[in-house]
């Protein structure tokens, strides 16, 4: 044949697959309306593996690894769609958040970040020797919100404020990007309090994840948060001790507002989907000129 007639046959095929992808879909919302009245959960890695290993069982072993990735795809988008609805028809979303800004009278900082107050941000501040003390600080509501540098842009972060952060629990409500008088980096100065707020105006998210130790785990919540439309605005990882070992922690910002429906989604599949998950924070991203 000549390649265009090869390509009226994709385009046939196509319109084939089409047809079936919507007819899939279907039925995937009446999967979902039976689950959100029993209750039963979406992701079933297990019945997934099943139904990948059937369908690839007498496939060309040339086309089995394309195929199978194929398989995979078409049930990520079906469980993304599965997850939107079921927050829609159940309205479980598993974050309790502020809906107002908290009023900051009093900040805590380190005596060396002392600087960091050139503004009215608070109109007393508690300097404290470190990160623990700090803690303490506001566990004991000595102060309302805490101040400090969670790292270069684009280079090292300070491991004991993302401790402090997750251990608190600790929420960041503001991000501002500072760079020194004479000097080339710029540091990511964040407020934080014991509240997760949620702005309409914010536009990053700060989370932390675990994921599976299995082939494609992390690439497959890279590619879940891809299919959102959220861009990552900064992404790291960090060893940590396990009962049987070592893991990773994963930290990433996105570039999104928790209030929106479909953001609220994906947080969401992500609670679900991953080992751990830890939202450290909803806020607006700004950079001092």
């Amino acid at each position: 044949m000549e390649l265009s007639e090869v390509r009226e046959q994709i385009d046939r095929v196509d319109r084939e697959m089409r047809r079936l992808f919507l007819e899939r879909m279907s039925l995937s919302e009446q999967v979902v309306r039976i689950k959100a009245e029993t209750g039963d959960g979406i992701y079933k890695p297990d019945r997934e593996k099943a139904i990948i290993e059937k369908q690839t069982a007498n496939v060309d072993a040339r086309l089995a690894r394309e195929y199978t990735a194929f398989i995979k795809r078409i049930m990520e988008v079906s469980r993304k769609y599965q997850y939107g609805r079921m927050l829609e028809l159940r309205k479980d979303f598993p974050f309790a958040c502020a809906e107002e800004e908290k009023e900051i009278r009093n900040l805590c900082v380190r005596n060396e970040d002392i600087a960091l107050c050139d503004s009215d941000a608070a109109e007393n501040v508690l300097a404290v020797h470190s990160y623990e003390d700090m803690g303490a600080a506001l566990r004991k509501h000595l102060a309302d919100a805490g101040m400090g540098v969670l790292g270069e842009v684009g280079g090292e972060v300070s491991h004991a404020l993302y401790d402090l952060l997750l251990c608190g629990p600790f929420f960041i409500t503001k991000c501002t990007v500072k760079k020194e008088a004479g000097e080339s980096t710029r540091q990511k100065v964040i407020t934080f309090t014991d509240t997760l707020e949620v702005l309409p105006e914010h536009d990053r998210i700060c989370l932390a994840f675990t994921c599976g130790d299995r082939c494609g785990s992390l690439g497959g919540i890279l590619t879940m948060i891809a299919d959102y439309g959220v861009n990552l605005t900064e992404f790291h990882s960090r060893p940590y001790r396990q009962d049987d070992g070592w893991g990773y922690r994963f930290f990433a910002e996105l570039d999104a507002c928790m209030g929106e429906p479909e953001i609220r989604a994906l947080l969401y599949q992500l609670s679900r989907e991953t080992t751990e998950l830890r939202i450290l924070g909803s806020y607006v991203y700004e950079e001092e000129i």
